[in-house]
Parts: C-alpha cells; sequence; structure tokens
C-alpha cells in the first residue's frame, strides 16, 4: 500500500510521520527510511529512521557541491546516507520517505526510491509530497495511492487514522 502525505509547507508533515513511526512501533511494526527536518534556520538533516542517526542534507548557505535548487544546496553525503536507509527499510513493515521534491523530479536525490516502490517489494510506503508537486508524482507512482493532507487542524489526528488504515490492511 502507497500511502502520500500532502499539505503545504511548514504544517507539520513529518512531526504526521514522526507520530505515525511511534503508533506504528507501539503496534510491532517495523518501520525504516528517512525523516527530513530542519536542524537549523539554514540547514537540513536526514535520519535514518531504524537507527536514529542523522546527516546533514542541504544548506541554505552555497556549501555544498552536490545538487542544488533555488533554496538550497545539498550535501552528496547527505543523499547517499538517505538512500543507505531507503535501502535498508525496503524489508521492514512501513518504509517512509521524507520527502519527494524538485529533486526527485529531475531524477536526483532520493529519485532511486521511485524505482523500489513502483518494483512492488514494500508491504507499506508513506510518502511525504508537498501539495504543489503532487501532480507532477502520481503518474510516477503505483496507481490509487492513498492520499492524506495534513492541515493546522488535523494533523495530531492524521497519523492515527494513518495507522488505522495499515492496522485493517495487516489483519
Amino acid at each position: 500500500m502507497v500511502i502520500i502525505v500532502t499539505g503545504a509547507i511548514g504544517v507539520g508533515k513529518t512531526s504526521v510521520c514522526r507520530k505515525l513511526i511511534e503508533i506504528a512501533l507501539n503496534q510491532g511494526f517495523t518501520c525504516g527510511g528517512i525523516l527530513t527536518d530542519k536542524a537549523t534556520s539554514s540547514s537540513l538533516i536526514v535520519e535514518d529512521i531504524s537507527s536514529g542517526k542523522t546527516e546533514t542534507f542541504a544548506s541554505t548557505d552555497n556549501v555544498y557541491d552536490g545538487p542544488r535548487t533555488p533554496k538550497y544546496s545539498f550535501n552528496p553525503r547527505g543523499i547517499d546516507f538517505g538512500l543507505q536507509a531507503i535501502a535498508k527499510g525496503v524489508s521492514a513493515d512501513i518504509l517512509v520517505v521524507d520527502e519527494f521534491g524538485h529533486l526527485e523530479l529531475r531524477g536526483e536525490g532520493f529519485a532511486r526510491a521511485l524505482d523500489i516502490i513502483k518494483a512492488g517489494k514494500i508491504k507499506n510506503c508513506i510518502l511525504v509530497i508537498r501539495t504543489e508537486l503532487l501532480p507532477a508524482f502520481l503518474p510516477l507512482l503505483p496507481p490509487n495511492p492513498l492520499i492524506f493532507e495534513a492541515t493546522l487542524e488535523n494533523r495530531d489526528q492524521l497519523p492515527e487514522e494513518i495507522a488505522n488504515k495499515i492496522i485493517k490492511r495487516k489483519q
């Protein structure tokens, strides 16, 4: 099952995923993959869900020689770290990839995860995709994903709602 968590920038999509992971682990599920989050006002980190280890992923300062977007320069080590965490997470009950964005649309960043997901070898996959990028990603994914939009109003209840879909599927 492919589940997409979408929503505007800053609405709490990563927080929804963190809480969902906590619920899933408490229900006996294994979780793997990555979370991305702000480390400072100018940098992002990528976290390996299974180990809790982190690596700097990107910076608004032009300090990395990896891919670039108008806002960030990306750390090649951070991308490799994330790809390794995703590869480890393929065997988990739930693989989380937070988040697909402009890099992946260009075939960079964590784009290889798209091939893994399309291959259908994952039990459950949670993908975080910003609302404005969702139309570009849908043709790249398996058909009929479940889509949940995180908002300021529902972000506290949304993890439980998503977890219930996964738990019901396992029964």
